[in-house]
């Protein structure tokens, strides 16, 4: 089964020191029978990556990378490449995520104390279009656990709702009060905008199950990308750098709009398109990943205008940015270059994360940094880790959500934005019959 695969290597990567590298034995064969992922997220998943039901399930961890720092994505990169370029592939389905793939989630700060982690697991089952396969990793020619997908990847526990206890880290109005307060940050000069976010922590006495909350959050936000690495787990609409063989795409989201009835008017949409205020804050995202693109890319072209991206209560302004990348260019370094962005640190980036290190009285972790996938040719995906939920135990999480403020927000419409973009993790953990206390 898939928890007898308890083996673990980790090695962290530190600039100017090597260790040996393990000779990975990968395979990939092609599945016959269509498998729905959604139904195999087993209770010991180790990492997920889903949308619109493709993607990949991982159990098991046959290598680990681990770095910090400022150079935490490049020690990463410089790690896996080299664990690739030693590994003996056999990949029969040749379909985005088969081979060797690594799951990663990146922390928001350099300064963090929580690791930055590449994790290269023992099994993953996927689907790419119309193809279903089953990736194995050993190391150093030790025998595969299984071959036998239904082994490895056990059905999606049973739906279960909890009763729990949400508790803020702030009251509305002192969470207000720091809005008002970067508001004033920002008319006095300190920045153009600034990304403020609350985090909640969950507690509950029934036990918090991983892979039902990702069953329901790819059941019910399909569109976005659902996600599973360390100890972070969500949904994010915002794809940082996906990148396939030379070719570059970034969304871009920035500017939002509460739907109190679930979708907004045609009157609503139109005056939330035209609003200066919410053009100003997305004009600030959209620069800040264009701008930076020079390093890694060449032909960059954005959306001519920013189309609205609408999700369950809440709909955004998004603009899709694309290029094509310079020679031996990966999704990691695209990643690298533009995290983070406007569209969650801020403008001018520095003074804004200044600011944001001040007034969150939490280091954020995960949140906000960059969370996906990498293959061996370097391709990927990595979405930015919004709507997440930071995992404590089996009875707690933490949950954080924020939006952009700028000098003509208001602190009463962002805490609402702020509560509004928590509300999916707050379904998926205490489904149709669950209660918040």
């Amino acid at each position: 089964m898939a928890g007898d695969m308890s083996t673990s290597h980790q090695h962290t990567a530190t600039p100017g020191t090597a260790s040996p590298l393990p000779r990975l034995r990968v395979r990939t064969q092609r599945l016959d029978e269509h498998v729905d992922l959604l139904a195999r997220i087993p209770a010991d998943v180790t990492a997920v990556w889903l949308r619109h039901g493709h993607g990949l399930i991982a159990v098991g961890c046959a290598e680990r990378i681990v770095t910090a720092g400022e150079s935490r994505f490049a020690d990463a990169s410089s790690r896996f490449r080299a664990l690739a370029g030693a590994a003996d592939v056999e990949d029969e389905a040749q379909v985005r995520g088969s081979g060797l793939v690594a799951l990663g989630s990146f922390s928001y700060s350099a300064g963090s104390p929580r690791p930055s982690t590449l994790v290269i697991p023992e099994a993953v089952l996927g689907r790419s279009g119309d193809v279903t396969f089953l990736t194995t990793v050993t190391r150093d020619g030790s025998a595969a656990a299984s071959t036998d997908w239904r082994e490895l990847f056990g059905p999606t526990p049973p739906d279960a709702s909890v009763a729990a206890t949400v508790t803020p880290d702030h009251t509305p109005a002192a969470y207000q009060r720091l809005v008002a307060e970067t508001i004033a940050r920002i008319t006095a000069g300190a920045a153009d905008k600034v990304v403020l976010s609350e985090r909640s922590t969950v507690t509950s006495d029934d036990r918090i199950e991983p892979a039902v909350l990702l069953r329901r959050l790819a059941e019910r936000f399909p569109s976005t990308w659902v996600y599973k690495v360390s100890d972070v787990l969500g949904a994010s609409p915002e794809m940082l750098a996906q990148t396939d063989h030379g070719r570059l795409f970034s969304r871009v989201l920035a500017g939002s709009r509460v739907a109190e009835g679930g979708r907004l008017s045609e009157d609503e949409r139109r005056a939330f398109r035209a609003d200066p205020k919410e053009r100003s804050e997305h004009a600030f995202a959209i620069d800040s990943v264009t701008s930076r693109l020079g390093s890694v890319a060449e032909d960059v072209t954005a959306s001519a205008e920013p189309f609205i991206l609408r999700l369950p209560g809440i709909e955004h302004l998004a603009s899709d940015v694309s290029a094509a990348l310079r020679p031996g260019v990966t999704s990691l370094d695209v990643a690298a270059v533009l995290h983070p962005s406007a569209a969650v640190s801020g403008t001018p980036r520095d003074a804004a994360d200044a600011i944001i290190a001040e007034l969150e009285p939490h280091d954020r972790g995960g949140y906000a940094g960059p969370v996906g996938w990498m293959d061996a040719r370097g391709d990927g995906q990595w979405a930015i880790a919004l709507r997440l939920a930071h995992l404590r135990g089996p009875h707690e999480v933490a949950l954080q959500a924020g939006g952009g403020i700028v000098a003509a927000s208001d602190p009463v419409v962002e805490h609402a934005e702020a509560l509004a973009k928590t509300r999916p993790l707050l379904r998926a953990l205490f489904g149709a019959d669950g209660s918040a206390r």
